[in-house]
């Protein structure tokens, strides 16, 4: 099994819009609630894809113009970890 990554964003509208530019570059993405162990405070979201497609999906939202936070690395078995930029 592979390990996913979750691009945190500052709004549930930012990671719709970062979701839908990943799918239209071909990129499977899905939009998610930041883990709780990641945001206390519960109120942040994400996009969740494959962690093959990190580079390509960097690049992507750089190009949108897109702004994304932190990224979180979700293995097979539930741990995470942050990704270091």
């Amino acid at each position: 099994m592979h390990s996913h990554i979750i691009i945190l964003c500052r709004s549930l509208t930012r990671s719709q819009r970062a979701a839908e530019a990943l799918r239209r570059a071909g990129v499977f993405a899905s939009v998610t609630k930041a883990p709780h162990r990641a945001n206390p405070g519960g109120c942040a979201y994400g996009v969740k894809i494959g962690e093959r497609n990190l580079a390509a999906a960097r690049a992507l939202l750089r190009r949108e113009g897109i702004d994304c936070g932190t990224l979180l690395r979700l293995s097979p078995a539930g741990e995470l970890e942050e990704v270091p930029e």
